[in-house]
């Protein structure tokens, strides 16, 4: 398996409001960008795991088994949101949604 594609992973902290903005927003913590291999779901599997197929979602594998936590994530560019992070002895899987935004 080629881990060719880098991901950053963020964890956020706690939402506030801006006033100057007007909007809620919320601060990024910690990043960490590593190696990964980056592969779309199916409609199928993606109905079959989280009930909609209104959602783009990626599966990503990591190397080595992540043990921090992130919600938030960002690959070339595009940004998704952390579904499900599923830790294996050798690996680690994310699921992540493709968001136009973060929220």
């Amino acid at each position: 398996m080629r881990y060719s594609d880098r991901v950053t992973l963020y964890q956020t902290g706690p939402r506030q409001y801006n006033p100057e903005r007007g909007q809620t927003e919320f601060t990024v913590h910690e990043e960490v960008t590593l190696p990964c291999n980056q592969s779309p779901m199916s409609l199928e599997r993606v109905q079959t795991m989280f009930g909609s197929t209104e959602r783009k979602v990626t599966t990503i594998r990591l190397q080595r088994p992540f043990q921090g936590k992130a919600d938030k994530a960002a690959i070339n560019g595009n940004k998704f949101n952390v579904l499900r992070h599923v830790p294996h002895r050798s690996e680690s899987v994310f699921y992540l949604e493709g968001v136009s935004e973060w929220s």
